[in-house]
């Protein structure tokens, strides 16, 4: 019959031993912080990581979920052993190696039992067999069911990360008993890669799956979580919306470069960036959001320098920059340079809304330098307007118009066959803001009961035929009447039209001939070259 254990053996086994552990361990209640030897660590209830486990499952399937627990458990035994072999350096190899097990059993994850352990790190051999003891992997499964398959999956991968690092060579544990089938124990053999052979399907997805994963973008199954994540937060008006550009959004998500989405206002481009930033894994739900005129050196020195020396990978952020042609003119050349260097070092990932069409111009129109052109138009997405969705017009109205009814806290009425044609053969120039308008004037005038006639919509459309200015529209459309009726009325002067526009700019910026600057596209040191050569305010 087997002796019982003693604690005090298995506190003072080895080096470091246990009780040395325990005693490195610190909670300061201060910053609510516990450290061991300097380390933070965090300590949770085993419910957590059986729930992660179960959702993972759920998502990914057994499989994936399998590999995704695997390599975080591969990389936190690499870590531990990094740790132990900096904080004890003085410490001989061997028993730094060992205290693999001890990190193990000090987690409260499972102890170990070490059956034989045979290692010669000059010659790089190992052969190794134990035994787990009330591993809390095993426990849920066996408290539920049995399976008919190894469950410790995350204690397989430390033990394999831990024994990795101090080897330099990939090593390889197997678990050929676990308690979760029913065995009293669990019971892992370990051996390096090449001696397992090269055609063994863990050593096969060790390689290519769990240790040497793709740098600077998501792996297989974080790229479906990614995905998933994004497809579940879709309305039913998201997906009708982006239906036209999803597959182009998906294919860019991966990959960690800027990305341009180009089109008129209201033909959904704010939805567009926010599905590309979860489909691309990012941090958040939201990306961080900053409008194209409160743009500036600052954002962009953060820009250049955040995640230095790392790699852009999952849980990053995507900085959303709204009316991108509005930047400041002397700033854009500061933000090319700024999103090249970000794209470096692991930086957020940048995406552009412009509001034109690029078919207006290589270069885009005069506000967006030709540099920041460049830097942010190797991936662009262009959004459709209504007018091009021929065919869709009517099932974008009909999900559009129960949100707004809710909204109104109405029941929404049903449109009538005239109603529909009416919405579709409308071209809708304002896009989604003309129709969401709309739609709102016709709930708000609509009688209860009855079904939304034709006369109702061609009557709101009368009233809001084009509810805001593109602001991707051609400057010169809009100010080519008033420039035609002062040439009509034979008092024309370009000096004096100039004048007026510099004028009008100090005024709106009440002053701040910075502020009239960048409302012009100049240098404050242009604007006021101007004003002081045309007679204007030089000196304010």
């Amino acid at each position: 019959m087997k002796a019982p254990l003693e604690p005090s053996k298995l506190l003072d086994r080895g080096k470091p031993t246990v009780r040395e552990l325990l005693s490195s361990l610190v909670f300061n209640p201060v910053d609510g912080t516990i450290r061991l030897n300097g380390d933070r660590i965090v300590m949770q209830r085993a419910a957590v990581g059986v729930e992660l486990r179960r959702e993972l499952t759920r998502l990914l399937g057994p499989q994936e979920a399998r590999v995704f627990l695997m390599r975080l458990g591969f990389l936190s035994g690499q870590a531990d052993a990094r740790f132990v072999r900096t904080n004890w350096p003085n410490v001989d190899i061997g028993d730094a190696f060992t205290a693999g097990t001890r990190l193990h059993t000090f987690s409260g994850v499972v102890r170990v039992e070490t059956v034989y352990n045979d290692f010669d790190f000059r010659k790089k051999r190992f052969s190794a067999e134990f035994l787990w003891h009330d591993s809390v992997e095993a426990a849920e499964f066996r408290r539920r069911h049995r399976t008919t398959e190894p469950a410790c999956w995350t204690q397989l991968g430390y033990a394999c990360g831990y024994a990795s690092e101090f080897f330099d060579t990939l090593i390889i544990y197997k678990e050929v008993e676990c308690a979760a089938q029913g065995h009293r124990h669990c019971k892992v053999v370990g051996k390096p890669a090449d001696v397992w052979g090269p055609g063994d399907p863990e050593v096969i997805l060790f390689r290519e799956r769990i240790m040497a994963p793709q740098e600077g973008s998501l792996s297989e199954p974080l790229r479906r979580v990614a995905a998933r994540t994004a497809e579940s937060a879709l309305s039913e008006l998201d997906r009708l919306v982006l239906a036209p550009v999803r597959a182009e959004l998906d294919r860019l998500a991966p990959m960690a470069l800027p990305v341009m989405i180009t089109g008129s206002p209201g033909t959904g481009r704010s939805r567009a960036a926010r599905y590309l930033h979860r489909a691309s894994g990012g941090s958040g739900t939201e990306p961080r959001h900053v409008f194209g005129n409160r743009v500036d050196l600052d954002l962009c020195a953060e820009i250049a320098r955040r995640g230095k020396g790392g790699r852009r990978g999952p849980g990053s952020e995507t900085i959303l920059i709204d009316a991108a042609e509005q930047i400041p003119s002397d700033v854009q050349p500061h933000l090319a340079r700024a999103i090249e260097d970000g794209m470096v070092v692991g930086g957020p990932r940048i995406v552009a809304l412009v509001g034109y069409d690029p078919s207006s111009g290589p270069l885009g129109p005069p506000p967006l330098s030709s540099e920041l052109w460049y830097a942010l138009s190797a991936l662009a997405v262009r959004m459709p307007t209504l007018g091009e969705r021929e065919g869709q017009r009517l099932a974008i109205a009909r999900t559009l118009l129960p949100v707004l009814a809710a909204r109104m806290g109405i029941e929404p009425p049903r449109l009538d066959g005239p109603a529909g044609k009416a919405i579709e053969r409308a071209t809708w120039p304002g896009n989604l803001r003309q129709m969401r308008t709309v739609l709102s004037a016709v709930l708000a005038a609509h009688r209860d009961g009855q079904a939304v006639s034709r006369a109702e919509i061609e009557a709101q459309l009368l009233r809001f035929p084009f509810t805001a200015m593109a602001a991707g529209d051609d400057p010169q459309s809009r100010l080519r009447p008033l420039v035609d009726q002062l040439l009509a009325e034979g008092d024309f002067s370009l000096s004096e039209l100039e004048r007026s526009a510099y004028q009008a700019a100090v005024d709106r910026a009440r002053g701040n001939l910075s502020a009239a600057a960048r409302l012009l596209g100049l240098t404050r040191a242009q604007l006021a070259y101007r004003l002081g050569a045309g007679g204007g305010p030089a000196a304010v």
